[in-house]
């Protein structure tokens, strides 16, 4: 295999943490708690998120997760109703549906972009069925996104848009989380803005906008020793990032809580954003178009690799300005269960997202051919790669 190695090991996630930010989570720590509930940061972040997708509504919340809970809640669902999924996602998206006691049915995917099938889509749709979520799997804009708005409107549906992979990515020319009737989005740590944990909500929909400052008025405050944990998780992803050694007070915070992986509800699902992290968010932000660039010049290195290699290109659509959050590519099964040869060739983190249908929690479904072939043989290379 003709291949590169990098003169550093490439990681998956925290390559956009700067100085800037490590300074930020070190003022903040030096700060009373009482600092933290005030809404200056909250509220700079909304009017910037309000200008940059030209929104009247905007809202932060404690995670991804979290705003897609707020979602739930905004579109006013009743338990027994349904939310199709696609057939490729992971916990944390079936968790905040089901937490509301809304029911889920997937769609399988079609494996151009990953993205939900419109033909899956017709197939899916039940009497019970009140909304579907288009998910834009590392950041790419789904093969099929023109029918699955159609399809939704022919049926009435609340169409959510699922950004956490494609903050600032485009369809036509027009931001994503604007096609549909509402969108979430992430900073998780993992994701093209990086607060650890964080997201936010916007709609256009002026029957939503209320209902979504309804529900984030009502949002209790996040935890200060989660905030405090938040923040000392930063700084030491960022001095491990750097080779600048930082030692935590406190025990850091994972991807996943324990009691989510266990399918239980945490706080975190209902917190607002905290002011320390609304200033993080703002940030990252503010160099959204950098971000995005990089990643963009990480996905072609990898398009021309897979060239080399007699790997199958991805589909880029035209009119597609993909964020290229990370660059999938389908091995075969042994080969994702074996990939560290392949880390080692190409000194790279290889991302196993994801490894069933709502990762990680096991479930096989018959009716998602494509959705499971991809859980069972999807893996995905860094795009954010070293300048050295």
């Amino acid at each position: 295999m003709r291949t590169r190695s990098f003169n550093r090991r490439v990681p998956l996630l925290n390559m956009s943490l700067s100085q800037q930010e490590d300074s930020c989570a070190a003022s903040w720590l030096e700060q009373a708690d009482e600092a933290r509930e005030e809404n200056s940061a909250r509220n700079a972040l909304h009017q910037h998120i309000a200008r940059h997708w030209q929104t009247p509504w905007a809202a932060s919340f404690m995670g991804g997760r979290a705003a897609l809970f707020a979602v739930i809640r905004t579109l006013g669902l009743q338990p027994g109703d349904r939310i199709v999924v696609p057939a490729f996602t992971c916990q944390c998206v079936a968790n905040a549906i089901t937490f509301n006691g809304i029911e889920i049915s997937f769609a399988d995917i079609e494996i151009n972009t990953f993205g939900m099938s419109a033909r899956a889509l017709k197939q899916a749709i039940t009497p019970r069925t009140r909304a579907v979520l288009i998910q834009y799997s590392f950041g790419l804009v789904c093969r099929d996104i023109e029918q699955l708005i159609a399809v939704a409107r022919e049926n009435h549906l609340w169409v959510i848009e699922d950004c956490a992979h494609a903050t600032g990515g485009k369809w036509q020319g027009q931001l994503l989380g604007r096609l549909g009737d509402i969108a979430f989005f992430s900073s998780e740590r993992s994701k093209i803005v990086n607060t650890i944990h964080g997201g936010w909500v916007i709609t256009a929909n002026p029957q939503l906008g209320e209902r979504l400052m309804m529900v984030y008025d009502q949002a209790p405050e996040a935890d200060n020793l989660f905030i405090t944990a938040l923040l000392q998780t930063l700084r030491a992803a960022y001095g491990e990032l750097h080779n600048r050694p930082f030692s935590p007070a406190v025990a850091l915070i994972p991807q996943m809580q324990p009691a989510e992986l266990a399918g239980m509800f945490t706080p975190q699902y209902s917190w607002r954003m905290a002011e320390p992290v609304a200033e993080l968010l703002l940030l990252q932000l503010e160099k959204l178009d950098t971000f995005v660039q990089k990643r963009v010049e990480g996905a072609s290195f990898w398009q021309d690799w897979a060239s080399r290699q007699g790997i199958e290109p991805l589909l880029s659509r035209e009119g597609a300005q993909n964020t290229w959050l990370r660059y999938p590519v389908m091995l075969s099964a042994s080969q994702k269960t074996q990939r560290r040869e392949l880390e080692e060739l190409l000194n790279i983190e290889i991302g196993v997202w994801f490894t069933t249908p709502v990762h990680p929690q096991p479930l096989t479904l018959p009716d998602c051919p494509v959705g499971m072939a991809a859980a069972r043989c999807c893996v995905n290379l860094p795009t954010w790669l070293w300048d050295d």
